[in-house]
C-alpha cells in the first residue's frame, strides 16, 4: 500500500514519509509567496492541516496537488492579515547562497524585484511562486490555487504587468524602484 493510502488509515510513520518527501518544495513555494520569515510557520500549518483532513482526500494519487493547494490557500490567508516583506523567486531555500556569478548581482535584483513584488496581491505571489519558483505548468499552478487556467494565465499577466511598471526604466535611467528606494 502507497504512504498516501497508509497515512489515510491513520499510519503517522506513513504520513512523516510524506512529509519529509514534500517539505522542501512546500517551503520553497511558501518562501516564494510570503517570505522566509513565516514560510516554515505556513507549512507545518499546512501539513497539520493536511493530517487531519487526509480521511477526506478522495483521490489519494492527487495528493501532491492537494498539498500545494492547502499551502498556497494558507499563505493566502496569512498575506491577507499581515503586513509582509517577502520574498524570493529564486528555487532555493534560505538557506542557499547564489552558486555563481557575483553575489552583489543577486543583492541588486533582490533590491529591484522586492518592491515590485511587494505591490502584487497574494494571487499574484500565489502565481509567480508556482510558475517560475516551483517550475509547474500554467495548468499545475491553476491546480494549485483552486482556479481556471485561464484565470491563473490572467493573474501571472497581470503579475509580469504590474511588476514591469515598477522595474521599468524611466527616461532618467532608473526604475521606480530604484527612485523609491532613493527616497528612503
Amino acid at each position: 500500500m502507497d504512504p498516501v493510502r497508509r497515512a489515510q488509515a491513520g499510519d503517522l510513520e506513513a504520513f512523516e514519509m510524506l512529509v519529509e518527501q514534500h517539505a522542501a518544495p512546500l517551503y520553497r513555494l511558501a518562501t516564494g509567496i510570503v517570505g522566509a520569515t513565516d514560510a516554515q510557520d505556513i507549512v507545518q500549518d499546512a501539513f497539520t492541516a493536511a493530517w487531519r483532513q487526509l480521511p477526506k482526500l478522495r483521490d489519494p494519487e492527487r495528493f501532491t496537488q492537494w498539498l500545494r493547494r492547502i499551502c498556497v490557500n494558507r499563505c493566502r490567508t496569512h498575506l491577507r492579515t499581515v503586513q509582509v516583506a517577502p520574498i524570493s523567486l529564486e528555487a532555493g531555500g534560505a538557506d542557499q547562497l547564489p552558486g555563481r556569478g557575483d553575489f552583489r548581482d543577486a543583492v541588486d535584483a533582490r533590491a529591484v524585484i522586492g518592491p515590485a513584488f511587494r505591490r502584487l496581491s497574494a494571487d499574484q505571489r500565489s502565481v509567480l511562486a508556482l510558475h517560475y519558483g516551483l517550475g509547474l505548468s500554467i495548468s499545475e499552478s491553476a491546480d494549485a490555487m483552486d482556479v481556471r487556467v485561464g484565470t491563473a494565465k490572467s493573474r501571472l499577466n497581470a503579475a509580469l504587468r504590474a511588476m514591469r511598471v515598477v522595474i521599468a526604466p524611466r527616461p532618467n535611467g532608473t526604475g521606480l524602484a530604484d527612485e523609491q528606494a532613493a527616497s528612503q
